[in-house]
């Protein structure tokens, strides 16, 4: 039985086709005959339940994400600014299957510290600017995999002295010093006082993010 919670616009022809044919166009219709099996509950060799959603093979889930927390191939220097992204994705994955994680704490402990900068954010990789969204992604990967030896590595005063010092006035924050604000300021509007609350208008800024039209918020 198929899902029904996929449109029939996803598992059969557009309607409309644009007659030129790219390099892009072409790789979208690999992708395209690759996952309509899979959303149509028709592929070959899985079993699919009531609701057409094919059975999580989770052996299989797990050891494809184990290898990408190994040697990864020359393509990856595409994402070398993103590494604490790909070790939480895999940590998270991994946790979400149950599969144990502690074999990478002490990897990643030695890893973090070395992306961690003297302002207690964490860059994307070594020597790399702190960047509020790699930290994000680094302080959750220490979270996933867990004990006092991980969590000390985060150097919380200075860290929430950066963050200080990335809070706007109206709530939101740069995503690096000097870097890109996700926040719209009048020109003359102040930084946020180093040593004021990072809660203050917070939940006033989420409000106003949650309008797609809204001025008073812009996505990265």
């Amino acid at each position: 039985m198929r899902n029904p919670s996929v449109p029939d616009l996803y598992i059969s022809d557009p309607p409309i086709r644009d007659t030129l044919n790219t390099k892009t166009s072409k790789d979208q219709d690999q992708v395209v005959e690759r996952c309509r099996p899979f959303l149509a509950a028709q592929a070959d060799g899985l079993s699919f339940n009531h609701y057409g959603v094919a059975h999580l093979d989770r052996q299989r889930h797990i050891k494809f994400v184990r290898k990408q927390l190994g040697k990864l191939p020359a393509p990856f220097m595409a994402v070398d600014a993103s590494r604490p992204w790909v070790f939480y994705w895999c940590l998270n994955s991994l946790s979400l299957l149950g599969a144990d994680v502690s074999m990478y704490r002490e990897p990643l402990i030695e890893t973090a510290r070395s992306m961690q900068n003297a302002n207690g954010g964490f860059g994307g990789g070594f020597g790399q600017t702190s960047h509020l969204a790699t930290t994000y992604a680094m302080v959750l990967a220490l979270t996933i995999v867990g004990g006092e030896p991980a969590y000390e590595v985060i150097d919380r005063r200075a860290m929430w002295k950066w963050l200080s010092a990335l809070k706007q006035r109206d709530g939101g924050f740069q995503m690096a010093l000097g870097g890109e604000v996700d926040v719209s300021l009048s020109p003359d509007s102040p930084a946020w006082a180093p040593d004021s609350d990072l809660f203050t208008n917070l939940a006033d800024y989420v409000r106003r993010c949650k309008n797609p039209d809204s001025a008073h918020c812009r996505s990265l």
